[in-house]
């Protein structure tokens, strides 16, 4: 630990400015007497610049690899090339890191942790740093955990329903400006190819792969191959690995759909026990993993991405049985990608990096829970 004995933990936020750096410090607003000094860090053209932590505004300083002295954990909410170059700085200085990108989750040295799954993992952290899954990933594991716990899960298939935000901050502007391209014209999207020729005149930069605005794209990320994309297969592979089911069988497709915030799922899941849809409801109620079912046993209340913008919990509904199939359960799973995908998630390992905070980790299961 790098700050003295007398005092509490440092913590810095590397890139406070973006969706979800802005969304740590929101949420370390409601904790932040947890932390003797909360430091941003940023880019060149961001120093300078004044954000409210808590009731303080305290001033952005630009990187550089002189940073890290002195701070205790660090939470990269940056792209992966950034994390990539500067989290070597940071346990070069001795602080311990979160990262929030993809830079290091298939790093075998790297664990890769959900507080409310796996949160005993975080203790083999050779290299000092702690990785996060994808927001998607992070929605679901919770709920899928719970279910494991009580009735063995063989099989997942998801389709998951990302918000543009997932791209980021380009993502979102380039919802807005796909939206303004067709303002004044409430008809668009009844003739073939209207929609592209309205939004032909915008740069050709689009964060997707196809036009977002009244439309979805069946398509996010890169190819991994065999017609699979690497947001699909990364998710695969990350909840196999927290859940620890190598041999799991998923199946995911992602679908990337024209809303700002909030990632929903829908889930086909399948155990070697029989399960029932009330039985599930009580164990995700009764399970302490952030999440909250809403009572649709009659199909009329169940959530929603633009209910649950804001929110930290993970909200499932629509918790149902499989014809004729006892071992089987559709349901969807929603949560704000930003919050509970991303910031949440970082700032729950940072203080079970360093014991403060409302966090700590059960002693049965190495879940996170609240004091």
């Amino acid at each position: 630990m790098n700050s003295t004995q007398s005092q509490r933990p440092t913590l810095a936020v590397v890139g406070p400015t973006g969706l979800v750096g802005q969304a740590v410090l929101e949420i370390l607003s409601t904790r932040v007497d947890a932390w003797e000094d909360v430091r941003l860090l940023g880019s060149d053209k961001d120093a300078g610049r004044r954000l409210l932590v808590g009731a303080e505004e305290v001033e952005v300083e630009a990187l550089d690899s002189e940073s890290f002295y002195g701070v205790d954990v660090v939470i990269f909410a940056t792209p992966p090339e950034v994390s990539a170059k500067w989290v070597p700085f940071a346990t070069a200085a001795g602080s311990l890191v979160v990262d929030t990108s993809e830079a290091f989750r298939d790093d075998p040295e790297v664990p890769l942790v959900v507080p409310e799954v796996n949160a005993r993992a975080i203790d083999n952290r050779s290299r000092g740093i702690v990785a996060m899954p994808c927001g998607p990933a992070i929605i679901m594991l919770p709920v899928l955990a719970t279910l494991h716990e009580h009735w063995n899960l063989t099989h997942v298939t998801a389709t998951s329903l990302q918000a543009v935000t997932g791209a980021g901050r380009a993502g979102a502007e380039r919802l807005f400006a796909e939206v303004g391209a067709l303002t004044g014209n409430p008809r668009v999207g009844q003739m073939p190819g209207d929609v592209r020729r309205y939004v032909a005149d915008l740069p050709d930069d689009s964060p997707f792969p196809a036009p977002i605005v009244s439309n979805v794209v069946p398509w996010i990320g890169r190819h991994s191959g065999r017609g699979w994309a690497s947001e699909e297969t990364d998710i695969k592979h990350e909840l196999r690995h927290v859940l620890q089911l190598p041999n799991l069988k998923v199946a995911v497709t992602c679908v990337q759909i024209p809303i700002v915030t909030t990632h929903m799922s829908t889930l086909h899941v399948s155990f070697d026990k029989k399960v029932t849809p009330s039985d599930a409801r009580r164990a995700i109620t009764e399970g302490a993993n952030g999440a909250i079912v809403m009572p649709d046993e009659e199909g009329v209340d169940w959530p929603t991405p633009v209910d649950a913008i804001g929110t930290d919990p993970v909200w499932v509904g629509r918790v149902r049985q499989v014809e004729n199939n006892p071992h089987t359960l559709d349901f969807i799973v929603c949560g704000d990608n930003i919050r509970k995908g991303a910031a949440l998630n970082a700032l729950q390992l940072a203080e079970m990096l360093i014991g403060v905070g409302p966090y700590a980790v059960r002693e049965d299961d190495g879940a996170a829970t609240t004091r």
